[in-house]
């Protein structure tokens, strides 16, 4: 079965190096547009997979053995940056609030959540759990002071930690607010993506195993479940990325990352989260990340087998590139997107449409 447009894919591939030998470029013409594709000189080689956007120039990485990385612009240089005795943790997940400020999450033991608001030259310590089953997988905010992490079951109750006050404390949410757990249920931290917030301020949580469930909450402290379409059944399998676009949509992906090529239908939502259905096309395997161009109005998910895009919610989708993506966010106001991968990879991704 074919699961792509090949028909009117036409892919025109141009590699070549700049004059400082260092940035590739690619030229990829699809249908009406031409993406380009430029790889950009990163300062590590470790798998990247947290992401958050300011503006459209600056960004904030985060990845395995303590990688924090900024950019203020655009991607032409990036700041490494550290934060002491931190024992190659896993920073799967971060949020910024703007270039000085930012909040980072570490996956894995121990589980540690650290606050900067000078750049990154010093760090605060605000949330440890020294359990050893403890792992977080995602970070989100609704404004400037509510947030939330969603981390792994630990002794048989999901971990759901609240902020009001920007991330200066995090309150773990009582058991009895959050719908009681199946027996194989978790969150992934493939991509920092899944927990997302919708246009009515609403949280929504992206889980997989048994089932691929989805928990949603107006204010951070009460949960409810809704039981999604979306591939499960296996510990690797579920809802790995979660992305509102703020008209009322809502579009989820994943699959099962030990089967890559295993395509399967992503879940969307026309109603805020009231009901779940599946897309009517199919995604070409395990996808970590699923993104939206609100300039552009249309969707880019992608995975370890490549990218792809719909512009109409997901009813078709089309093979981009075989790039090998972590994850990936669009700049504000415009239709370039930042992606990276496992190997430390940092691209550049810049839709051009044509007249």
């Amino acid at each position: 079965m074919t699961f792509f447009k090949p028909a009117i894919l036409s892919i025109l591939v141009s590699l070549f190096l700049s004059s400082c030998g260092k940035k590739n470029k690619i030229d990829e013409s699809v249908n009406t547009f031409n993406i380009e594709i430029e790889k950009l000189d990163s300062p590590v080689s470790n798998s990247i997979r947290g992401m958050s956007v300011v503006d459209s120039n600056t960004v904030w990485l985060t990845g395995v053995d303590e990688t924090i990385l900024r950019t203020t612009n655009q991607g032409a240089s990036w700041d490494k940056l550290a934060i002491p005795d931190t024992n190659h943790l896993d920073f799967r997940s971060v949020h910024a609030f703007s270039k000085s400020s930012a909040i980072v999450v570490s996956a894995g033991f121990p589980a540690r959540a650290y606050k900067t608001n000078d750049g990154g030259f010093s760090w605060s310590l605000v949330y440890e759990n020294k359990d050893s089953s403890a792992f977080m997988n995602s970070i989100v905010f609704k404004n400037e002071l509510e947030g939330i992490i969603i981390g792994d079951q630990i002794d048989g109750r999901h971990l759901i930690l609240r902020t009001g006050n920007a991330g200066v404390t995090w309150q773990r949410i009582d058991s009895v607010d959050v719908p009681k757990p199946l027996k194989v249920e978790n969150g992934f931290a493939a991509s920092g993506t899944c927990i997302t917030v919708s246009k009515s301020g609403r949280f929504f949580i992206g889980l997989g195993g048994e089932q691929a469930r989805i928990f949603s909450s107006i204010n951070g402290y009460k949960w409810k479940a809704k039981t999604t379409p979306l591939v499960h059944g296996e510990p690797s399998s579920g809802i790995y990325s979660i992305h509102a676009c703020g008209t009322g949509k809502i579009m989820a992906v994943g699959g099962d990352y030990t089967q890559i090529d295993s395509s399967h239908y992503p879940i969307i939502s026309m109603n805020d989260g009231k009901s779940w259905i599946k897309a009517k096309g199919k995604v070409g395997g395990y996808r970590s990340i699923i993104n939206y161009s609100k300039k552009g109005k249309f969707w880019v998910t992608g995975g370890t087998n490549g990218l792809e895009m719909s512009s109409d919610d997901g009813a078709s989708w089309t093979s981009l590139s075989l790039q090998d993506i972590n994850t990936l966010r669009f700049l504000p106001q415009t239709t370039k997107a930042i992606g990276t991968n496992s190997k430390g990879a940092i691209f550049l991704f810049d839709f051009q449409f044509k007249n």
